[in-house]
């Protein structure tokens, strides 16, 4: 199930006033598009009132306006269309673009902490970027960039960091813990700026033991407790404003990095999750047997054997 916040909608929202992307991104082996979105859908009927729902279909909307995206390890990366309609872009400019715009398209292979599945979803969308200009928009619309997909120094990932026990008894061991830190890995790897999120669940009546994984928290540009809520004197709420770069958090783009800061080579990163998740695909297909060509060439026949001995009788 998936437990909508408040907080995350409001966040929806100020994408949808302002013409950011955002997407919800699924690392579940059998999830697909339709499938995620249904669940989105779900935790809005939840945890919204009939006013609110309404508002998430604009948010949802159509290709041509959509601002919510869903992305899983099954779906097939394309180049989005960069116009809203066909009349506005040639088809020789529509080729051109589609070269610019590469994809690993690697699938279950290219998941965290491998950055393939992350940029995929960032390159398959579109944006309209603002203008750059100081308080409250002044400058801005000078210059007009067009139409692009996000840069990964300006995205923002949020992470939810806490794990909690399927049975609710007893805090998950092992792979579960190190799922959150492939993530934050794979987000710093892709050049983002990552957010590690506490407080998976706000339900005092829900008997689960939470606790945070501080090896995952360190790789974070930030940690939050909670996305706020609309009453900004309660508690000041994370906003677009907030994350943007420079912000509350922030003041400058980072590059990509590895677990101790130094910078690192995406497409390396790429090739080697992909070729060492292959080599353990082929090593537990039960019908494979590795041969060793070296070692076989190397063994001693029985002539060159008979000469060894003879030598070692004449000592």
């Amino acid at each position: 199930s998936l437990m909508l916040r408040p907080g995350v909608v409001r966040l929806i929202n100020e994408c949808l006033d302002v013409g950011t992307a955002a997407i919800l991104l699924s690392e579940e082996p059998d999830a697909d598009e339709t499938s995620a979105r249904q669940l989105f859908l779900s935790a809005c009927d939840l945890s919204l009132d009939a006013t609110a729902v309404s508002n998430i279909q604009k948010i949802i909307g159509g290709h041509d306006n959509e601002v919510l995206h869903f992305r899983t390890l099954n779906s097939h990366f394309v180049c989005p269309p960069t116009s809203d309609s066909d009349e506005e872009s040639s088809d020789d400019q529509t080729d051109e673009e589609d070269e610019s715009i590469e994809f690993y398209n690697l699938q279950s292979n290219g998941r965290s902490p491998s950055p393939a599945f992350l940029l995929d979803s960032l390159r398959s969308v579109i944006i309209d970027p603002r203008g750059f200009g100081g308080s409250s928009g002044f400058g801005r619309g000078q210059w007009v960039e067009p139409r692009r997909s996000p840069m990964t120094a300006r995205t923002v990932v949020f992470i939810a960091g806490d794990w909690v026990s399927k049975n609710g008894n007893d805090v998950a061991e092992g792979e579960e813990r190190s799922t959150v830190k492939d993530r934050c890995a794979a987000a710093r790897a892709a050049g983002c700026r990552v957010i590690y999120l506490e407080n998976l669940t706000s339900d005092e009546n829900l008997p689960v033991l939470i606790e945070d994984d501080t090896d995952a928290m360190s790789l974070c540009d930030a940690v939050i407790d909670s996305f706020g809520n609309d009453n900004a004197r309660e508690i000041q709420p994370v906003s677009l404003d907030a994350i943007s770069t420079p912000g509350d958090y922030w003041l400058n783009p980072p590059n990509p990095r590895d677990d101790v800061g130094n910078g690192v080579a995406v497409d390396e990163i790429v090739e080697y999750f992909r070729t060492e998740r292959e080599m353990e695909d082929a090593l537990s297909d039960s019908g494979c047997v590795v041969v060793d060509n070296d070692v076989a060439d190397e063994e001693i026949s029985e002539d060159e054997m008979a000469a060894i001995l003879a030598d070692l009788d004449a000592l």
